[in-house]
């Protein structure tokens, strides 16, 4: 398990973002703690348009729930 975790450490240190949405992708992994996931992160810029994810950032913000589980549950009532 500690593989994996090391590994998946390694691969967001060393990427590099090629778009601006990458960015985003990682900023918002980032301040959501949910770094070791921020993959998921890039396939949501890639399906959803970047000012929805950002709202929902800046929400989650606002409301003090800087998750990516709070992040999600936005997402989904907003996208239903």
């Amino acid at each position: 398990m500690t593989n994996i975790l090391e590994r998946v450490a390694d691969y967001v240190g060393r990427f590099s973002p090629s778009k601006p949405s990458e960015y985003l992708a990682l900023q918002i992994a980032r301040k959501l703690g949910d770094q070791s996931v921020f993959r998921h992160y890039l396939v949501l810029f890639e399906h959803y348009p970047e000012e929805l994810l950002l709202d929902i950032y800046r929400r989650c913000r606002k409301e003090g729930h800087l998750t990516g589980e709070h992040f999600m549950k936005v997402l989904r009532e907003i996208t239903q």
